[in-house]
């Protein structure tokens, strides 16, 4: 696989894994002295954000259901659905006119139209006879930041968060947090021909064994879209106990 050159982010809270699949910039603060907060430049939930119908043309545009696996697959895509309408713009008919190339996907999207219904004043003639086509996108999103009960995570940049499907927050030891130690991780990440992680490799230590540890256990785990694969990136992880500025 060729390898381009790295690329950089810079965030506010960051943490690595060693040993894992991919890694981006952290950021981990505590709430209390006891408490950590983790701000991770990376998303780790994952969320379907099919693209919505445009208001002008209908009325009723139920949000596809992003199937679990699809999701469990990484898959994405786009559909293209044929709508057949009725008088009063309900679809009567849905088929496939370009396919996702994932069948849960398509059927999502079809199953989705059968239940929009188009602004009358949109209709046309050959949209009754002819149908019209409506395309619906499934990209898979982890969120920008997260709040647990001992600490926060968040992405420094919603750039950094796009490239990402799949990516845990890391953990912040209790015992360094209750010994109020801190560290900045760099970590390079390798992204494999199906989005996850294909090298992992520390670049700099934070300088405390158990905080680059939970930085790299987490970024194991995660996975980007696939149109990063081959791409290599060098991610800053930090963890902080000071207070978020």
């Amino acid at each position: 696989m060729q390898q381009r050159t790295a690329s950089r982010y810079a965030m506010k809270f960051s943490i690595q894994p060693t040993s894992c699949r991919g890694a981006f910039p952290f950021y981990v603060m505590p709430r209390s002295n006891r408490q950590g907060v983790i701000n991770l430049m990376v998303l780790f939930a994952l969320a379907a954000s099919p693209i919505q119908a445009l208001a002008s043309v209908w009325l009723s545009a139920p949000k596809p259901k992003f199937p679990a696996a699809a999701l469990s697959k990484g898959s994405e895509g786009y559909v293209i659905v044929r709508a057949y309408l009725g008088q009063d713009g309900s679809v009567t008919r849905a088929t496939i006119s370009k396919s996702s190339g994932d069948s849960t996907l398509d059927d999502a999207a079809r199953t989705a139209l059968l239940n929009w219904k188009m602004n009358p004043a949109a209709i046309k003639p050959e949209y009754l006879t002819k149908g019209y086509e409506q395309r619906i996108d499934f990209r898979q999103e982890t969120p920008v930041a997260a709040r647990y009960r001992d600490r926060r995570a968040y992405f420094s940049t919603f750039q950094s968060a796009k490239i990402w499907t799949v990516a845990p927050f890391p953990e912040y030891p209790f015992h360094e947090r209750l010994l109020r130690r801190e560290g900045v991780a760099l970590v390079r990440i390798g992204i494999g021909a199906d989005g996850h992680a294909a090298s992992v490799e520390l670049v700099k230590s934070s300088g405390n064994a158990n905080l680059d540890k939970a930085a790299l256990a987490a970024v194991c785990l995660w996975r980007a879209h696939k149109e990063y694969a081959g791409q290599h990136f060098v991610m800053p992880i930090k963890f902080t106990m000071s207070g978020i500025r």
